[in-house]
C-alpha cells in the first residue's frame, strides 16, 4: 500500500488537468486505508458476548519473506486481541503460506503452523467484545514468529474479512476488514496522516430496525502489544469526544449528544437500545445519515490516532453493512 501516500494535492490537480478535459471528477484514492488491496495489517471487531460470535477469514495473497538473496512464500501473522474497555486479551502468531486462508473465532484462538494445524494453548475469548489486529511478518523457512527475523513487517501481503451475528435475532453482518499499510519506510503500520473532518455511518430509518450494531474504533499507532508493540496499530486509550447531528432523506439535521469514543466502542442507531447514539427521546422517522465531526482531540494529521465505524443493521431478516465514510481534506 505505499508509494503513493506522498502525492501532494497540487500534484493530484496537475495529474487530472493533464490527463481529463472538459467537465470530469476524479475520485482522489485513499493512500491510507484499503478494503480492496492487500495490507500489513488488518483491524477486524468482535462479539463474544452472550447471544453473539464472530469469524474472521483472513489469506496471505501477495506476502513473501525476504531471505538473503531469495524470498520465502509466506509470512507469520501476530494476532493482537483488544477488549473494548481497552484490555489487551491474547497473542497468537498464525503461519500463513502464499495463497494460503485460515478462519478464526474468537472462541478458540490458538496459534497456527505452516500445515493449518493449531499448536500451543486454545484461548477461549467468550464473554468479551473488541477487536483484533492482524500484523504480517517475515519468517523463515519453518514459520517462525517475527522475532527469528527482527520483527520485518511485510506489506501488501494479506486480507481479510469478518462476520459477527446476533444467534438470538439471527441477523448476521459481513465486511471486508480494514488494510492498514507501512510508513514509506517500512518501520511501522500507518495511519491516516491527511486531513479528515467529517465521518458518516449510513442507516435506515432508525425507528424500523430490528437490529443495529455500531462499532466505533479508535485507534493509535505504535501501540500495540508486547515486544512488537512499536511496530503494531493498537486502542487509543484516552478519550475522543465527537459532535453528532442526525441527517434525515430530506436533509433537516438533527442535533444528537455528543460521543465519546475510546477503544471499541459498541454502541447502536434503535432509539429504544440502550447506550443508543439516538436517545428514545428523539423521533426520527427516515432513513438518512449519522454525522460525526470536530474530533477532540484531533485525529489524523501527524497524531498518529484515528477512528473507523462500522454498523450492521437490519430490517426482519433482512441487512447488510456498511464501513464508516470519511472526508478527506488534505493530502501530505
Amino acid at each position: 500500500m505505499r508509494g503513493i501516500r506522498k502525492l501532494g494535492v497540487a500534484a493530484v490537480a496537475l495529474a487530472v488537468g493533464v490527463l481529463g478535459a472538459g467537465k470530469s471528477h476524479a475520485l482522489i484514492d485513499d493512500p491510507y486505508t484499503s478494503f480492496t488491496q492487500p495490507a500489513n495489517a488488518l483491524v477486524m471487531p468482535f462479539d463474544e458476548t452472550t447471544g453473539h460470535t464472530t469469524f474472521f477469514l483472513v489469506s496471505n495473497i501477495s506476502g513473501l519473506s525476504p531471505a538473503g538473496d531469495g524470498f520465502i512464500a509466506g509470512v507469520t501473522t501476530h494476532w493482537s486481541y483488544w477488549s473494548d474497555g481497552c484490555d489487551h486479551l491474547a497473542d497468537v502468531y498464525v503461519c500463513l503460506t502464499l495463497n494460503d486462508t485460515v478462519i478464526v473465532s474468537p472462541s478458540d484462538v490458538s496459534a497456527i503452523d505452516a500445515g493449518n494445524n493449531p499448536i500451543g494453548p486454545k484461548i477461549d475469548l467468550s464473554g468479551n467484545r473488541g477487536f483484533v489486529v492482524v500484523t504480517a511478518y517475515a519468517t523463515d523457512e519453518i514459520c517462525s514468529d517475527s522475532s527469528v527475523r527482527g520483527d520485518i513487517l511485510v506489506d501488501d501481503a494479506i486480507v481479510g474479512t469478518y462476520t459477527f451475528a446476533n444467534t438470538e435475532t439471527q441477523a448476521s453482518f459481513g465486511n471486508d476488514a480494514i488494510g492498514l499499510g507501512t510508513d514509506l519506510f517500512g518501520n511501522f503500520t500507518e495511519l491516516p496522516a491527511a486531513g479528515y473532518d467529517k465521518f458518516t455511518i449510513q442507516t435506515f430509518n432508525p425507528e424500523d430496525l430490528d437490529d443495529s450494531t455500531v462499532v466505533l474504533l479508535s485507534l493509535k499507532e505504535k501501540s500495540g502489544s508486547g515486544s512488537t508493540a512499536k511496530y503494531e496499530v493498537g486502542p487509543n486509550t484516552s478519550n475522543t469526544r465527537a459532535d453528532l447531528v442526525y441527517y434525515d432523506n430530506l436533509e433537516i439535521p438533527t442535533s444528537l449528544p455528543e460521543a465519546n469514543l475510546k477503544c471499541a466502542t459498541f454502541t447502536s442507531v434503535i432509539p429504544a437500545e440502550k447506550g443508543s447514539l439516538i436517545p428514545d427521546t428523539i423521533s426520527l422517522l427516515s432513513s438518512g445519515i449519522l454525522r460525526l465531526s470536530n474530533f477532540t482531540p484531533a485525529i489524523g494529521g501527524d497524531t498518529g490516532r484515528f477512528i473507523y465505524g462500522i454498523h450492521g443493521q437490519a430490517v426482519a431478516n433482512f441487512g447488510g453493512s456498511s464501513n464508516m465514510k470519511y472526508k478527506l481534506t488534505g493530502l501530505e
